[in-house]
């Protein structure tokens, strides 16, 4: 990884354009990632501040990250705190990979203060640090008792940056002797602050070690994505052979690892949802068997009321016995029917009426459980086949309708204030007939009852858990648009890595949920059915609306 002190050192260059620069809001991304817009010479700009110990940078970024709606008490305290503040100063501590932005502002008391915001953007040490002018911290993000640096991180303590001895290579006087010394990259890294092993394999690339470093250290280059040592893909502020460019680091940063974040955090919002989905889905499997088996013993109360039978045929009804054997003229044979000798007989024949009516009786309620816990096992299905193909949106969609359902509880304080429209998935062929795509039961419903009209044509996986796919189109549909309409209802599918998909298609108008179901199920009719091999490249092929 190329975010080293020398490269931090660079981007302050960029992140210079903020000075003066007013805070306006704070938002949180997700866990240690937030963003921070700043208004600075009449433009709006996003600062991202990412304090994860396998993606920790800090940028200016061009891309449009969802934030979350309920902050948590540390974003709050920032938010209240540093909102329409201004940015007087943004410096680098030594070579470390350390910035540090100085604020001016008004306190709750319109008092005039200055904060320091100490950003240590350190891997796994990475912390967000609030401080008075007098580094006294006031909070941050990860507290700590005695950390790595043997220093203390907590509220109320006097902030200390991490010591080292080694040299910052941009105040060494004597560099060339210093220079001279060295022998390796790791001679390299080990004597100056801020050099990784990025920088130092550069500097070892020939043999004028002291002019290539001062090169190197002192030059602007086009930041770039290159092969390293071990031939893995890196990036650095320079290259010698670079796979690809940039105008900025910004942008570089932003070209790798936007989409990352994004699925690092889809990974671990829908790891959890899945982990849920699962344990519900073993629940309803064990009480499915439990059902089977009590069903099973209901169906075989008809003993139990010829017993009852049969025992009034004894002769004396008021004996207390274990056991009794007793004729059996339904089948011309004798049998033994246990009894609990604290009852008479006459008693235990009563029980043994009652416990044929209430096995009776229970029948009608196992078939209703039954049905129901395998339409809960039906929804469940649904829901593992949308989470593998969601979206960051689509997983919140579906922490909505769990929350919906009382499945799981609803910790969000602050609602939006109105309902949001889904955000669906919707292509152009090239036929210009538009495609919309649901990839949850909210998107589903919105797809099939909200967009869709009676002449649209709807498609859906024959007898499986699959998206609603909508084909509007002005004309007739041409044969191109009903095999994309039917190769995405295919890819969003549990069919996906399957070959000949059936998919079913029909009009809108036949199309009809089904009461009392959770979710989004249907049922419809006059349907045709298309055999298709579900095909990703057919999906780029069209024009992705939104």
């Amino acid at each position: 990884m190329g975010f080293d002190g020398i490269f931090l050192h660079k981007l302050i260059d960029e992140l210079l354009i903020l000075k003066t620069g007013r805070i306006t809001k704070i938002n949180e991304i997700s866990t240690n990632t937030y963003t921070f817009i700043i208004r600075a010479n009449s433009k709006n700009y996003t600062l991202y501040l990412n304090f994860n110990s396998d993606t920790s940078r800090i940028h200016i970024t061009n891309m449009n990250y969802n934030h979350i709606i309920a902050s948590k008490p540390f974003t709050l305290f920032l938010k209240k705190n540093l909102e329409g503040f201004f940015i007087r100063d943004i410096y680098q501590y030594e070579t470390d990979r350390i910035i540090v932005f100085t604020l001016d502002g008004f306190s709750e008391m319109r008092d005039k203060v200055t904060y320091y915001l100490i950003c240590e953007v350190m891997g796994r040490f990475s912390n967000l640090i609030l401080t008075a002018d007098d580094y006294e911290i006031i909070d941050c993000l990860h507290k700590d008792g005695v950390s790595e640096f043997n220093r203390i991180i907590m509220p109320h303590v006097k902030y200390e940056f991490p010591k080292s001895e080694k040299l910052n290579p941009y105040k060494v006087t004597n560099l060339k002797d210093v220079l001279s010394k060295l022998n390796s990259p790791k001679d390299l890294v080990n004597n100056f602050l801020g050099v990784s092993y990025s920088f130092a394999n550069m500097v070892f690339k020939d043999e004028l070690i002291d002019s290539n470093f001062m090169n190197l250290l002192n030059n602007y280059f086009k930041p770039s994505t290159y092969l390293n040592i071990n031939n893995k893909e890196d990036y650095y502020y320079f290259s010698f052979n670079p796979l690809k460019t940039y105008d900025n680091i910004s942008e570089l940063l932003d070209d790798l690892f936007f989409q990352k974040d994004k699925d690092d955090q889809i990974r671990k919002e829908t790891s959890d949802i899945l982990k849920f989905v699962n344990r519900q889905l073993n629940k309803l499997e064990t009480k499915l068997t439990k059902l089977a088996d009590e069903k099973r013993l209901a169906l075989d109360a008809d003993k139990y009321k010829l017993y009852g039978e049969l025992l009034l045929q004894s002769h004396n009804l008021k004996d207390k016995l274990k056991n009794i054997e007793v004729y059996d003229y339904y089948n011309d044979k004798n049998i033994i029917i246990n009894l609990d000798n604290k009852l008479t007989i006459l008693e235990n024949s009563q029980k043994y009426y009652k416990k044929y009516q209430k096995l009776k009786k229970s029948i009608a309620f196992i078939d209703e459980q039954t049905k129901l816990t395998l339409d809960e096992i039906e929804y469940f299905n649904n829901l593992k086949v949308q989470i593998f193909n969601a979206s960051l949106n689509d997983v919140l969609e579906i922490m909505q309708e769990l929350e919906k359902y009382k499945y799981i509880r609803n910790n969000t304080k602050k609602q939006p204030k109105k309902k949001q429209k889904p955000n669906i998935l919707t292509y152009e062929t090239a036929d210009k007939a538009l495609i919309y795509v649901g990839k949850n039961n909210i998107q589903n419903e919105y797809v099939t009852f909200t967009l869709g009209k009676p002449n649209y044509l709807w498609f859906h996986v024959k007898d499986g858990s699959g998206s609603h796919v909508l084909l509007k189109s002005e004309e007739l549909p041409t044969e191109n648009d009903i095999r994309c309409a039917a190769n995405l209802a295919s890819l969003y599918s549990f069919a996906k890595d399957s070959s000949s998909v059936q998919v079913d298609y029909t009009l809108c108008k036949f199309v009809k949920k089904i009461p009392g179901k959770k979710g989004c199920m249907v049922n419809y009719k006059n349907q045709k059915t298309i055999y298709i091999d579900p095909d990703k490249n057919i999906e780029k092929s069209l024009k992705l609306i939104k």
